[in-house]
């Protein structure tokens, strides 16, 4: 009879092997798709110029996020969960390093991990999903405003859309896969400075503030692909 161990083991390396084929997949995949980026400046100063930047998006466009920032090699907070485990491994493939903590479980030691190495020398990029790791959908958690603040650099909000595209219906997030030569619109708001007086309640309201930003952004990618969840 197989040990619990034993069993652990082999489903962890099953786990691994799902994971990299995924990756191999979705790398061909995406590479298909037509990206059209909107603010396309902003795109370039904090992609390219600026050394470092937090970015903040909705948990829906993430594997296609993960994927079309790869080269910038960020660091991004990934749940302790088993889906936050696939994920991150699937993130690793793509050369994105890791943090693993959320807004319920472990995030102030994943958050410290992500201060230390926005504050190393050189290109740095932080980021990970406003809205997980279990929602609620499309509702601003404070973690990554409190990275921005303490790091004392900008944050980035970001959204992406897509059409034709696959919608996980099943899933909290309804996590959005672009389909092989879809249109996939990449749209960034203007960035955004959160000094060290956004504490407390500022700090709520200011949540609030990059919501309605992120989720105008997210309508506005929506309609300019064609994008309708139903």
């Amino acid at each position: 009879m197989m040990h619990v161990k034993d069993l652990a083991k082999h489903n962890g390396r099953g786990r691994q092997i799902l994971v990299y084929w995924a990756t191999q997949l979705l790398r061909v995949w995406f590479a298909t798709c037509r990206v059209t980026v909107i603010g396309r400046e902003i795109e370039h100063r904090y992609a390219h110029v600026e050394d470092k930047v937090v970015v903040g998006t909705w948990h829906r466009g993430a594997l296609f996020l993960v994927w079309y920032y790869r080269r910038l090699r960020p660091m991004v907070m990934f749940s302790r969960s088993r889906d936050g485990e696939l994920i991150a491994g699937y993130a690793e493939n793509f050369g994105v390093r890791a943090a693993r903590g959320s807004s319920s479980r472990s995030g102030t030691s994943a958050l410290r991990t992500m201060l230390r190495h926005l504050h190393a020398p050189g290109p740095r990029k932080a980021a990970t999903v406003l809205d997980g790791p279990r929602g609620p959908r499309f509702t601003v958690q404070p973690g990554m405003l409190q990275l921005a603040r303490n790091a004392a650099v900008p944050f980035l909000p970001v959204v992406m859309s897509a059409a034709p595209a696959i919608t996980l219906r099943r899933t909290w997030d309804r996590t959005l896969i672009p389909l092989p030569f879809s249109r996939v619109v990449v749209c960034y708001g203007e960035p955004l400075t959160i000094g060290t007086e956004i504490r407390g309640p500022r700090l709520q309201a200011k949540c609030r503030e990059v919501e309605a930003l992120l989720n105008q952004l997210r309508r506005e990618a929506d309609r300019l692909v064609g994008y309708r969840e139903s």
